[in-house]
This record gives structure tokens, C-alpha cells and sequence, in this order.
């Protein structure tokens, strides 16, 4: 029998795990990835599943939203929730990864899979003959953006994301740092912490509020995505914001004469040599020299080496309440899209922001769609499951959409309960759906 040809956009986390998942359902796929021929303002060369903003997926723990993610993902399949666990570095209770040795072994397996033709070219337009999935990410080029937004009749929705700075190990005052996890979890202490007095913290904020930003130009105010937010923006909103977000002291102990610290930076390995590290919440769009004088400030990186300095960049989204079904495929009979195949999208261009999450959709996408493809009806998870409460939070109509991440929040409520085992009730209840679901869906043989 002759194997169904298929295309997937993107050679990002969650075109990379649909393409994989596609290629163990037995299709054939053309992937296509644009870089190192045409770059991004964020991405260096042409790594596949490059990771830009953070090395972290985020917590483990099947009482954090993003621990019982990971665990569906992985009772699911998932390839790359795999690879990630591979390439791990020590950093307490998260999955956090070595990027370059992360990106090497899904390259690794792309190449490896003789189902899957890698294509270093740029897409410019959805028209093809093949059935096709959309994994272009937050920064697809501007001639696919902009033949996807024509053709879809749909304004342009974006935002605008920050990476955080990455500080050589070597160049640490470890008089003024010290190892610990928060509340000591873990069996090794994987993060530096670096420590500020009030005085100190108060003088950081207030630089913080009058440093030198790269101005946004004025369509690109009040974009920023809420959960991602730059320091210096945080700052502005009150001095105690970032002692309660990236700066809390909470859990690391104490300073001089039993005191507590009044904030602490937190810094987490970016590779496994631990010669590099991520200062963790720490995105900024501040000017370059201006991040150096005010990191100097801290007296554990007064001499600093920065690896890599914070930068802004432009996330582009669709709306997809209006333009997508619960299966992620765009929905049939749109004005403009008479002209293209059978289409599914994935990743952050859905508006599922972070990247567990466009592993989750990459995956589900891909199910969604050799379903479609080779039963004609798609097979949803229940609506108990973390992926698609997610999913539905994406299609839902919603006149404010916004990009999200997953959360307890949007696992549906079935039962009153109290605050104290709330997580632990929505985790299991999750769970046991998804692995009852797993026992009963029907197998899409090769």
C-alpha cells in the first residue's frame, strides 16, 4: 500500500515532534525548514527544535501544571519530551536542557528517520497539493505571514517576547553567591543565587526604571505577553514587583546575622559543563551596555562575562478561535482558502505559548491529522486531559485572545473541591483519562 505524502512547516519543537509522530503513523513527510537560508531576529544558524528565550520545559512535578503536561506527553509518545530528558542538566525540580546537545539529537533523529526529507528552503505560501501542517512558529518569515494573514482574511496578531541575559560561570564573585535550590529540593543544589540587600535592591529597581530601553515603535506598545514581561517593565509596575517574581527570596535561606535576603537572583545552568548560566526571569529589552552597568550592580556579577545579552522579539499568532477547529485544522469553507489543501497548525502560531506546550500541540496536530487523513474523522482526547483543555482554550471564541500557557485553570472543574488537594485532584482526574482514553483509541497501523 502506498504511504500518503505529507508537508510540515517548521523545524521548530512542535514541527519536529509532528513531524516524527507522522512518520510512526506511517506517512511520508516533506519538512521544511527555512534557517540557516533565512533567519530569524532571535534564532542563531540553523539548528532544528532551537531553543531561544530560557533551556528550561519548566517544572517535572505531576503538582505543577507543566510537570502534568510532561506526563501526559510522555504517556502520549511524546519524541521529544524524550530527547529532552537525554539532553537534561541538574537544575532542581525542572526539565531543563543543554541546547546545543538538545538540538543535535532531534536533528539526529530528523536525519535518522528514512520516512522524513529535511528541506533547508522558505515556504512562502500554504497553496500545495499536500496536506499540510503549519508549525512556522512565532517568527515565520514575513512572506509566509503574510500570505497566511491575506488568505485567511485575518489581522495580524502579534506580541512582543524578551530573552534573558547568559553569564559565564568564571566571571561569578562566588563571595557574594552561593548554590542552593529553593527549599532545598533536590539531592545536588543546581542554582547560584546572588543576593541583595534592601538598599542595594531599592537602587537596582529605581535604575532598572529609568535605564535605557530599546524603544518600541508605536504599533508595538502594550503588546508585551503578560507572562514574559521585561524586568524594567516589571519594576515600573511597583518596587516590591520583582521581589514577588524573579527576585523573591523565598526558600534561599539566610544572610548575614540570620537575616533573610531581602531579593535574590536566581542562575541556572545552561549546560551540563555548567560553564554558562541563564539568569532565570530575567528577559529584558534593555540596550546591551545599559544591561552591563546594571548587572554590575549586583555585587555577585560586578565582573560579569555575559555570553549572551537579553534582546526583544516579535511573536506573530492567529486568531485561532475564528480560524481553527478543536483539532487544530483550520477550519473547511474559510473566504480565501479555496485554493489550499487539508490544513492543520501547531506550535506558538496557534497562540499556545511556551515549549512544552508547542510540543503538545505539535503532537495533537499530528494525531488530529493522520486520523483525518486515514480514517476520515479525527480521534480527540477527553476533555479532562492536559492537551486538550489547552486546545480548547486556543478554539474557544474569545474576542480578547491571547497567547497562554497551560494551567490548572483550564482543566474543567468537575467536582467542588478545596484549595488544599485542588491540584492534585485536577492531576489525577487528567491522568486517568488520558490513560483510559490510551486503552481505547484506535490504532493507526502503519
Amino acid at each position: 500500500m502506498q504511504k500518503t505524502r505529507v508537508k510540515v512547516i517548521g523545524g521548530g519543537l512542535a514541527g519536529c515532534e509532528a513531524a516524527l509522530q507522522l512518520a510512526s503513523y506511517g506517512f511520508l513527510i516533506d519538512l521544511y525548514e527555512m534557517r540557516p537560508k533565512v533567519n530569524t531576529p532571535a534564532h542563531r544558524g540553523g539548528d532544528l527544535a532551537q531553543l531561544v528565550c530560557s533551556n528550561s520545559f519548566k517544572g517535572i512535578a505531576k503538582t505543577t501544571a507543566h510537570g502534568l503536561l510532561k506526563n501526559e506527553l510522555t504517556l502520549l509518545g511524546s519524541f521529544l519530551i524524550e530527547l529532552a530528558k537525554e539532553a537534561q542538566v541538574p537544575a532542581g525540580e525542572s526539565l531543563t536542557v543543554n541546547r546545543e546537545i538538545f538540538s543535535a539529537l532531534v536533528e539526529k533523529k530528523i536525519l535518522e528517520c528514512p520516512a522524513i526529507t529535511l528541506h533547508r528552503e522558505e515556504v512562502t505560501s500554504l497553496e500545495d497539493d499536500l496536506p499540510t501542517l503549519v508549525a512556522a512558529g512565532p517568527l515565520a518569515s514575513e512572506s509566509l505571514t503574510n500570505s497566511i494573514f491575506k488568505s485567511l482574511g485575518s489581522e495580524r496578531l502579534h506580541f512582543f517576547d524578551a530573552i534573558a541575559p547568559v553569564v559565564e560561570a568564571d566571571s561569578i564573585d562566588f563571595n557574594h553567591a552561593f548554590y542552593m535550590n529553593r527549599w532545598e529540593k533536590g539531592e545536588t543544589a543546581d542554582f547560584i543565587n546572588c543576593p541583595l540587600d534592601k538598599e542595594t535592591y531599592n537602587a537596582f529597581v529605581e535604575k532598572l526604571r529609568e535605564a535605557d530601553s530599546v524603544e518600541p515603535r508605536p504599533f508595538e506598545k502594550n503588546e508585551l505577553f503578560e507572562g514574559c514581561l521585561p524586568i524594567e517593565e516589571m519594576a515600573r509596575r511597583g518596587t516590591e514587583t520583582l521581589r514577588y517574581g524573579p527576585m523573591r527570596p523565598i526558600g534561599l535561606g539566610f544572610g548575614n546575622e540570620g537575616k533573610k535576603w531581602h531579593a535574590v537572583i536566581q542562575l541556572r545552568a545552561e549546560n551540563a559543563q555548567k560553564t554558562l548560566f541563564n539568569m532565570v526571569g530575567f528577559q529584558t529589552r534593555l540596550k546591551w551596555n545599559t544591561q552591563k552597568e546594571l548587572f554590575a550592580m549586583v555585587p555577585a556579577l560586578k565582573n560579569a562575562r555575559f555570553a549572551r545579552l537579553g534582546c526583544m522579539h516579535r511573536n506573530t499568532f492567529i486568531e485561532s478561535p475564528k480560524l481553527l477547529e478543536p483539532t487544530l485544522q483550520l477550519k473547511r469553507g474559510l473566504p480565501g482558502c479555496e485554493k489550499f489543501p487539508p490544513i492543520w497548525f501547531a506550535g506558538q502560531i496557534t497562540g499556545a505559548e511556551g515549549y512544552t506546550e508547542a510540543v503538545a500541540t505539535g503532537w495533537y496536530a499530528a494525531w488530529n491529522m493522520a486520523c483525518s487523513l486515514k480514517h476520515g474523522v479525527p480521534q480527540l482526547l477527553p476533555k479532562e486531559s492536559c492537551i486538550r483543555s489547552l486546545v480548547d482554550q486556543l478554539v474557544s471564541p474569545n474576542p480578547d485572545f491571547q497567547p497562554m500557557n497551560f494551567n490548572f485553570g483550564l482543566l474543567p472543574h468537575l467536582i467542588e473541591m478545596k484549595k488544599k488537594n485542588k491540584k492534585e485532584i485536577l492531576g489525577n482526574q487528567a491522568e486517568e483519562a488520558v490513560l483510559e482514553w490510551i486503552r481505547k483509541k484506535t490504532v493507526l497501523e502503519n
